[in-house]
Order: structure tokens, then C-alpha cells, then sequence
């Protein structure tokens, strides 16, 4: 589950808010007045929401979503008054006034979306640590039994997976085979 940042100029509404979201079963890290202090508790935090209004004490909404750190999402909660036609797309929006199963909804839909994000980053980050030690375990096989240097051994995987039209990790894995048995 996400961490939620709460930035509302008002506490009243920071405290409804957080209400709201706790009874749910959503982890409040904070609520805070200002753009700055929302700043500095995202960069706290991996992959969370902060939940603004339009404007708070020090600063617009687009600034906080320009501002916060990468992992987190904004969720914009106001008037649709306000926006006008400068509204982006690609920002999260709830319009005020709003429903508690609304507000749940949404904090779920973006709790969701973060998440499989950050599975499937962690697959990645796994998946190139392996194909990594793959090559690195071809390579060493190639110094070891063709007497190569390890450029030269980087070198002969790149030629030989272009020739054969394959990946340079499946030219490793068949090396890794071929030489020690194993990938």
C-alpha cells in the first residue's frame, strides 16, 4: 500500500481527509500546509500519493506536481472552477465536492497503479542483475578456456550473438553451457 501525504492550506479538511483515508486502511505519513513541506516528505518516501489542493500556502498544485519526487503521484482535489482550461490530462483529479467512496476509489485506482509499477521495476532491476552475472560468468568461462582478455571475451559475445542473430544474455547462457555445464 502506498504512503499518502495529505497538503491542504486548512487542517480542517487535512483532518477529514485523513479520517477518511485511515479508516480505510491507508498509512497517513503526514498532513502538511505547504507545497514545501509536502516536498520534503516525498522525498522521504518511495512511491506515495500526495493528496493537494489548487493552492496552498506557498505554491500552486502544478509546481507540487513538478516538485515531488518521481515515485509519488499527485491526486489535484478542488473545485473544476478553478482549472478552467488549463486543466492537463494527465493529472489525477477529484472534483470537489466529493463522495468518501469517490475519494477511496481513487486513492486505490493510483495505490494500484504504483504498485504494479513498482513490481514490475523490481522485476527489471532482477532480471539485470541476473543477465549481468550471465555474462560476466560467459565471459570469465571465455578468459578461462580460450585464454581471452575480458575485452576481448565482451567482444567475441557481441560478434558471435550478431552473427547468430540472437540477444548477447542467450549467447552468454549457451556459452555458460557449453563451457560450464551450467547458466
Amino acid at each position: 500500500m502506498s504512503d499518502i501525504i495529505i497538503a491542504f492550506p486548512n487542517p480542517d479538511d487535512s483532518k477529514i481527509l485523513r479520517s477518511i483515508l485511515v479508516r480505510n486502511g491507508y498509512s497517513i505519513v503526514g498532513a502538511v500546509a505547504s507545497g514545501a513541506q509536502a516536498i520534503n516528505l516525498s522525498d522521504d518516501i518511495d512511491y506515495g500519493i500526495v493528496i493537494c489542493a489548487y493552492r496552498l500556502s506557498d505554491m500552486q498544485y502544478m509546481e507540487l506536481r513538478d516538485n515531488i519526487n518521481e515515485s509519488c503521484e499527485l491526486l489535484l482535489v478542488c473545485s473544476p472552477n478553478k482549472l478552467g482550461e488549463n486543466f492537463d490530462e494527465n493529472i489525477n483529479f477529484l472534483p470537489m465536492p466529493f463522495k468518501v467512496v469517490e475519494l477511496v476509489k481513487k486513492v486505490g485506482e493510483i495505490s494500484d497503479r504504483l504498485y504494479y509499477e513498482r513490481k514490475r521495476k523490481k522485476k527489471q532491476q532482477d532480471r539485470g542483475d541476473r543477465n549481468f552475472l550471465t555474462i560476466q560468468k560467459a565471459k570469465e568461462l571465455l578468459i578461462k578456456h580460450k585464454k581471452m582478455t575480458e575485452p576481448e571475451a565482451h567482444k567475441y559475445l557481441q560478434k558471435n550473438s550478431m552473427e547468430n542473430g540472437d540477444t548477447i544474455i542467450n549467447m552468454a547462457k549457451k556459452i555458460c553451457l557449453l563451457y560450464g555445464g551450467k547458466e
